[in-house]
């Protein structure tokens, strides 16, 4: 009987122990409780939409609660000031378009965080093209023309661009570097709207902004893209920069998935490949592309080497053409 009884002890013993061990996994696996995904941008905005899709994907795939939260202003370095600054835990993720984590830290200097340090790298999601256009009556029919007309009369030409230091302005510079060709830059920060209102307004001789404020300019014929950073879908005949000899003019406005430094890893274990399921479901690719966006999925490891190499380039062209914040 004793021995019984030191059996039935020990056993008694052992569930209580896996059942100690059972309980804790299950508390640990993430997520337990609502997900805030920060976009650094106001709400109605294409980051803003997107965010949005993301979010329902990932409560389907996760199970838990994704809501976003909207923190715009400073073209975007509020929102991702705030997330640095979050706790590390995975229960404050973002949203961020690719000028917050590459040329803002290197045309403003007292920025508050340091995107090579303060971010945990999720996924690379979407990219925009950026593309160069003019309004369907300009003289200007092709890159050609209008480059000839910018060596001919230095300063005359303008471009509308999306604000200093957007990556529609670092196209426009990496273009004017390499062809020698000096055109205005005519900034619309309050985005893509007044930029085009200025071109078909005859403000501006041209525009460089996102393929997805010009597409429907393009459909109903009133604007002519002269150059796109990569090709775009059903509209074979746009030369990409590439083609014309610019091949350094692809900056695109791609949309990566962020945490603040330090998230544990059974939080990226569950959030990398939910982020990449989301983007890559054929559910999601017709209203992505309706967006003007495209699937551009990278790795986090892949994510920060897409940086390192942008930030390079920006800083080159910062230091070339004198660009600072305003």
């Amino acid at each position: 009987m004793p021995r019984i009884k030191k059996r039935s002890k020990y056993s008694a013993a052992a569930f209580a122990l896996c059942a100690l061990f059972g309980t804790a996994t299950a508390q640990d696996k993430y997520p337990q409780r609502p997900v805030k995904i920060v976009v650094a941008l106001g709400t109605g905005s294409a980051t803003d939409i997107f965010a949005r899709m993301l979010a329902e994907s990932l409560r389907q795939d996760l199970k838990a609660d994704f809501i976003v939260e909207n923190k715009a202003g400073a073209g975007g370095t509020i929102g991702a000031t705030f997330i640095t600054r979050a706790k590390p835990d995975g229960y404050t993720i973002g949203v961020l378009h690719s000028s917050v984590v590459t040329t803002a830290a290197v045309i403003m200097p007292n920025l508050q965080y340091d995107p090579r340090k303060d971010f945990t790298w999720i996924g690379k999601t979407v990219s925009n093209p950026v593309v160069l256009g003019v309004a369907a009556n300009s003289r200007f029919k092709t890159l050609e023309d209008l480059v000839a007309a910018a060596r001919k009369e230095p300063g005359k030409l303008t471009a509308g661009i999306i604000g200093v230091g957007s990556h529609s302005h670092f196209n426009l510079e990496l273009l004017k570097i390499a062809a020698g060709a000096d055109i205005t830059r005519v900034p619309y920060s309050a985005g893509t709207t007044p930029a085009i209102t200025g071109l078909l307004g005859g403000e501006i001789d041209s525009t460089s902004i996102v393929w997805a404020g010009m597409s429907e300019f393009v459909k109903a014929g009133r604007i002519r893209i002269l150059a796109t950073t990569s090709p775009l879908k059903g509209f074979p005949d746009i030369p990409t920069y590439a083609s014309k000899g610019y091949p350094r003019s692809n900056l695109e406005v791609f949309l990566s998935v962020v945490g603040p430094a330090g998230l544990p890893k059974e939080v990226t274990d569950a959030l990398v490949p939910a982020v990449e399921r989301a983007v890559k479901d054929p559910k999601n690719l017709a209203t992505l592309e309706r967006m003007g966006f495209r699937v551009d999925y990278e790795s986090p490891k892949q994510l920060a080497e897409t940086v390192a190499k942008e930030t390079i380039v920006v800083t080159e062209v910062a230091r070339t053409a004198n660009i600072v914040a305003e």
